[in-house]
C-alpha cells in the first residue's frame, strides 16, 4: 500500500506540474512591420485615462514576447526576440500575431514563417484591415503570408459597413460574437460578455475563402466547410463598401447580409490553428481590445481573452501532449522513491 501510495503522488503531483509545463503558451507579437503597440499595455482616451489594462498584463498565464525595435522592450516590459522576422527569432514561439503590418514581408521572412508553421502545433493570427485609405497593401502583406502557408482563409479587397450595429457611423462596426454552432468548445469564446458579444471592428476587411482551385467565395456563416467556422460577423445589416481599387475578389459593393469579419481554420494534420480576422487584436486606429468606443460598451478584453484561451484549448485538443519534460522526470523519480521506502 505505501508502494502505492507513493507512485500515485508521485504521478498526481508530476503529471500536474507536466501538465502546467506542457501548457505554457508563448505569444509573439510582431511590431516589425510598421504595427502599432496600442492596447498591448494599457489602453488610454485622448486624455491620459486608463479604458482598460493592456493585453499583456490582463492575459497574464501566457509568456508574451515580440519581434521589432529593441526600444520597445522597456515600454512593453517583455522579452524581444529579434528586429525582424526569422525562424531562429520565432521558432520557440507557439502563437504569432501579426496585427495589422503595413509594410510588405521579405521573402526571407515568408520563409521563415513557413518553416515555424510547418513545425506543426501552432496557432497564427493574422490581422488584416480595410480597403481604405493604404488598406489594400495592408490586405496584401497579409494575404501573401496565407497565401504561402496554405490556407483557404484570405480577406477580400473590400470594407464592411453596418447601419445598425455600429458606434455612432457605418464604418466603426461593432462585430457581433457569432461562433459558427459547429465550432469547437464554443462556449469558451462566450463566456462572460457583458454586453452581448460586441467587440469593435473599426472600418474593416471582409473574410473570404479560396479555394483549392484558385477560386475566390464569399463565406458564409454555418457554411459547413470542413475545419473552417466564422467566429464574429457584423448584424444583418452588413453591407459591402469599394473604397480604393482593386476590386473585391468574393464579394460585389452593396451586396448586404451577415458578413464574416473573424474567422478560424484548424489543420489538425499539423496540429495548427489559423486565424484571420478583418481587424487586429492590438495596433490599429482602434483594436479589436477596446472596451468602449463613442459610448458604446464593449467586450473586447475579454473576448481576446477568451480567444486566445480558446485557440490554446483547441489546438493542444487537436494534438498536445500533456506529459511534459516534468512528468517524464516524475515517471523516472518512482523507482528512486520506491527505493527509499524499503
Amino acid at each position: 500500500m505505501k508502494k502505492a501510495a507513493v507512485i500515485i503522488a508521485v504521478f498526481v503531483f508530476f503529471g500536474i506540474f507536466g501538465f502546467a509545463m506542457a501548457s505554457a503558451t508563448t505569444i509573439g507579437v510582431d511590431l516589425s512591420h510598421g504595427e502599432s503597440d496600442k492596447g498591448l499595455t494599457a489602453l488610454t482616451d485622448k486624455d491620459g485615462n486608463v479604458l482598460a489594462e493592456g493585453m499583456i498584463k490582463t492575459i497574464s498565464d501566457v509568456t508574451w514576447a515580440y519581434i521589432g525595435p529593441a526600444e520597445k522592450a522597456d515600454t512593453l516590459g517583455i522579452k524581444q526576440l529579434g528586429d525582424k522576422i526569422t525562424y531562429d527569432a520565432i521558432k520557440d514561439v507557439d502563437f504569432l500575431i501579426f496585427g495589422q503590418p503595413t509594410q510588405a514581408f521579405s521573402p526571407d521572412e515568408i520563409q521563415a514563417i513557413v518553416k515555424w508553421w510547418n513545425d506543426g502545433n501552432r496557432i497564427l493570427w493574422v490581422a488584416a484591415d480595410s480597403d481604405y485609405g493604404d488598406g489594400p497593401q495592408r490586405i496584401d502583406f497579409a494575404d501573401a503570408v496565407l497565401d504561402a502557408i496554405g490556407a483557404n482563409l484570405r480577406i477580400d479587397q473590400a470594407s464592411v459597413e453596418d447601419s445598425t450595429s455600429n458606434a455612432g457611423a457605418g464604418y466603426r462596426v461593432v462585430g457581433l460574437v457569432n461562433p459558427d454552432s459547429a465550432t469547437p468548445e464554443k462556449d469558451m469564446l462566450t463566456k462572460n460578455l457583458a454586453n452581448g458579444g460586441k467587440v469593435l471592428f473599426h472600418g474593416p476587411g471582409v473574410v473570404a475563402y479560396y479555394d483549392e482551385n484558385g477560386n475566390w467565395k464569399a463565406l458564409k456563416p454555418n457554411a459547413g466547410i470542413k475545419n473552417v467556422y466564422v467566429i464574429v460577423t457584423s448584424s444583418e445589416n452588413g453591407q459591402i463598401v469599394e473604397n480604393t481599387d482593386p476590386a473585391a475578389n468574393a464579394y460585389t459593393a452593396g451586396d448586404t447580409g451577415q458578413f464574416p469579419l473573424m474567422a478560424v481554420q484548424l489543420f489538425p494534420d499539423k496540429k495548427n490553428v489559423l486565424i484571420v480576422s478583418g481587424e487586429t487584436p492590438y495596433g490599429g486606429y482602434e483594436p479589436m481590445w477596446a472596451p468602449e468606443y463613442h459610448g458604446v460598451k464593449l467586450d473586447g478584453p475579454q473576448f481576446v481573452s477568451n480567444f486566445i484561451h480558446w485557440a490554446v484549448s483547441v489546438q493542444k485538443e487537436s494534438g498536445g501532449s500533456t506529459c511534459g519534460p516534468a512528468a517524464l522526470v516524475g515517471l523516472a523519480l518512482v523507482p528512486l522513491l520506491l527505493r527509499r521506502r524499503k
